[in-house]
């Protein structure tokens, strides 16, 4: 349904420098993905995170153009929002979410919404800030890295929300204060929200200083892939990365 980019640098970075040639194609997904955009970015210096969302346009919107050039980070998520359908278009329905030091977005349906909130813990549950099935996901992730740590945490969550929910994609990304996370987890035989065939496929490229990940359809193909079923672990610290399988 959505478009997902992120990025980890050695330095401070804006989105646009760090994609480069391309970043304009990106952009223009927002005239399909039209309900709005959110950026959040986070110094590993500072330890500061920085949220900016917007249902303007992204490919129309000033507030976007200044953000993607002018905000700088060592680590920033980005998302383009259509709607899943029954949730309401609203500003804080759009993604990223923030929860403490973590930044978090997600591309797909998951249904239902009461039964991901059975996964989370009950200290969580009066803080959610919207209505939608992706930030149950959030918490249901960070219920499970209260409990087994970050990686286990990750693939408990994904795993227990498969088991338990339909959904279309799964897929996320999730900034901590040391690494970034990738999940590619998405349903095959349901292709009811695809807009390309490699729809809810992500793919990352390491090169220049940064790693970077993204969904489909604006012409990175040639980036590397991220199988389905796959954890892309990215270390903040110094740029290493694995895939491990969920």
């Amino acid at each position: 349904m959505c478009r997902l980019l992120g990025f980890v640098a050695n330095q401070e970075r804006t989105f646009a420098d760090v994609v480069g040639s391309g970043f304009q194609d990106f952009v223009q997904l927002s005239k399909e993905h039209k309900h709005g955009w959110g950026i959040s970015a986070r110094s590993a210096e500072s330890r500061q995170t920085t949220l900016i969302r917007d249902l303007t346009l992204a490919a129309d919107s000033a507030k976007f153009q200044d953000s993607a050039n002018s905000l700088k980070s060592d680590g920033a998520l980005l998302h383009l929002r259509l709607a899943s359908k029954g949730i309401s278009v609203d500003l804080s329905n759009n993604h990223p979410f923030i929860f403490g030091d973590y930044s978090f977005m997600h591309n797909g349906t998951i249904k239902s919404i009461t039964a991901i909130e059975q996964l989370i813990d009950p200290r969580y549950l009066s803080v959610f800030t919207s209505t939608t099935d992706s930030e149950r996901y959030f918490f249901a992730v960070l219920t499970a890295i209260d409990e087994l740590g970050l990686v286990e945490g990750v693939r408990k969550a994904v795993k227990a929300i498969s088991a338990n929910c339909d959904f279309t994609s799964i897929n996320c990304m999730l900034l901590t204060p040391d690494h970034m996370v990738a999940v590619c987890e998405f349903n095959e035989g349901d292709s009811t929200e695809w807009t390309v065939d490699s729809h809810y496929e992500l793919r990352y490229s390491a090169a220049d200083g940064a790693i970077r990940v993204a969904s489909t359809g604006w012409g990175k193909d040639h980036w590397s892939r991220l199988a389905n079923h796959s954890i892309l672990l990215i270390d903040r610290s110094d740029l290493t990365f694995e895939v491990l399988p969920l």
